[in-house]
């Protein structure tokens, strides 16, 4: 009694790295957290306890938590230091060799978190690298938000070749509809306006349930939701389920007001050999087709995002320019390059190595290519005008930014707008990777973010 008294009023501060699903961790966490009397420090120094949820997807990512756990470890001698997630079952042997921390979790840790910290309060070090089980309690946030993650499965049914996530994450679990569906309507009713769906692969959802389900199915759960309040976009999904369900994906698209026009497929390569030895599992041209019929049938407007990796084993130089071509070709709205990285364990670490110059110079290359490509993309919307979803701040503060229907970036003056504003706006700037939109009148309907006009320009694409 005497121990749980004094972790009731201890402050935790909670740091947050990688991906969507890393975030919704972390949101479980910060309910379990408070739900046990302790409080979420709005300052660093403040807090009794700091935990750092990492990530281990990229080796530029885990350098950057490795550098930030031993300064908190210099800065912070006497706070206690946990840190979860991916990291520990990618690369364990660093973290111990290098830093210094007073307990270690797997991913998704939920309660264990909380049973971590009365152990290391106590001096007690604590290392558990197993995943908690799926939490199946609809869970919402005390605090006043607009946008969450909602994880709706962990791990994946691929085995790629370069992915420490998978050696992390596991065998696709994909939560149960019923509970992913009661998540939505009760943050609804809190004020949430915005929900990504995520995981490490939307297009294998309910796969491994009884019975056996889709993400379709889960999509059309949502869309028959009475409430019209809010949208929703759908995370990361591999070609070959985009491929598959292309025309169901399609039909939502068209017919729905719930879900942004915008899918992130991540194509990885542009060449058939390099993604055979990733193990991808799909072709160049399921993503090539895929984009050409959302692009055809839904609209000019739909937005896509991909990943590429430079640089793996096996790219040689006319891999990397069917990598070019399929950039130029696809249009990629939002790209994400990474120069290949051995993450330990995984096939891809065995395989034989591209000099570091040809990946930096490949690199280099793919990034002029892909900013061309991105600023000729947001040309297009220049003179658009339509409503978006004030749902961040900008970096200086003077600014703030929204997404349209088409989930593309627009930044306007702050004045007295707020997140969860919706705005009318008119596009007048574009940049690489956002737009700057002149405020017109603030909007009293959600189903504003579905009216708008296009350029000239833009019809004329």
């Amino acid at each position: 009694m005497i121990v749980y008294f004094q972790l009731s009023r201890m402050r935790i501060w909670l740091e947050t790295y990688g991906c969507s699903l890393n975030k919704f961790d972390s949101y479980i966490i910060r309910y379990y957290l408070i739900s046990e009397g302790f409080s979420i420090s709005d300052s660093i120094d403040k807090a009794d306890i700091i935990i750092v949820n990492s990530c281990g997807v990229k080796k530029q990512t885990e350098d950057r938590i490795i550098s930030r756990l031993k300064k908190l470890r210099a800065l912070y001698k006497d706070k206690k230091l946990l840190l979860v997630g991916c990291l520990p079952l990618i690369n364990l042997r660093r973290i111990k060799n290098e830093t210094s921390v007073d307990g270690i979790l797997g991913p998704s840790p939920g309660y264990k978190v909380v049973e971590a910290i009365e152990k290391i309060i106590n001096g007690e070090y604590i290392e558990d690298l197993s995943q908690s089980s799926l939490l199946y309690k609809p869970i919402f946030s005390p605090d006043k938000i607009v946008s969450i993650p909602i994880g709706i499965s962990v791990g994946c049914l691929d085995k790629c070749s370069f992915c420490g996530t998978r050696l992390a994450r596991g065998n696709l679990k994909s939560y149960p509809p019923d509970y992913i569906i009661k998540l939505i309507t009760n943050h609804v009713k809190h004020g949430v306006r915005e929900f990504y769906l995520t995981s490490q692969d939307t297009g294998a959802y309910g796969f491994d349930l009884k019975p056996r389900l889709n993400i379709i199915s889960l999509l059309k759960m949502i869309d028959s939701l009475e409430e019209n309040n809010f949208i929703v976009r759908i995370g990361m999904m591999n070609p070959r389920w985009v491929y598959k369900f292309i025309d169901d994906l399609i039909e939502i698209f068209r017919s729905s007001t719930k879900f942004y026009h915008f899918l992130h497929i991540p194509v990885q390569s542009g060449s058939d050999k390099v993604l055979k030895i990733m193990n991808r599992g799909h072709g160049v041209e399921e993503y090539i087709e895929s984009v050409r019929k959302l692009r055809k049938e839904v609209g000019k407007h739909f937005t896509i995002m991909t990943d590429i990796i430079v640089g793996h084993p096996g790219e040689d130089e006319e891999d990397f320019e069917a990598t070019v071509e399929i950039v130029k070709e696809s249009q990629p709205d939002y790209i994400n390059i990474s120069q290949f990285f051995p993450r330990p364990n995984t096939p891809s670490a065995f395989m034989k190595k591209i000099p570091t110059n040809i990946v930096k110079y490949r690199s280099t290359i793919l990034s002029q290519v892909s900013d061309e490509v991105l600023y000729k993309r947001n040309m297009l919307w220049v003179g658009w005008k339509g409503a978006i979803l004030l749902n961040e701040l900008g970096r200086r503060g003077d600014r703030i930014l929204g997404r349209n229907y088409a989930y593309k970036i627009f930044a306007v003056d702050r004045d007295d707008l707020n997140i969860g504003d919706i705005i009318h706006i008119k596009a007048v700037k574009a940049y690489t990777t956002w737009l700057y939109g002149e405020y017109r009148k603030k909007s009293s309907s959600f189903l504003d973010l579905w009216i708008h006009s296009y350029s000239k320009s833009y019809i004329a694409y």
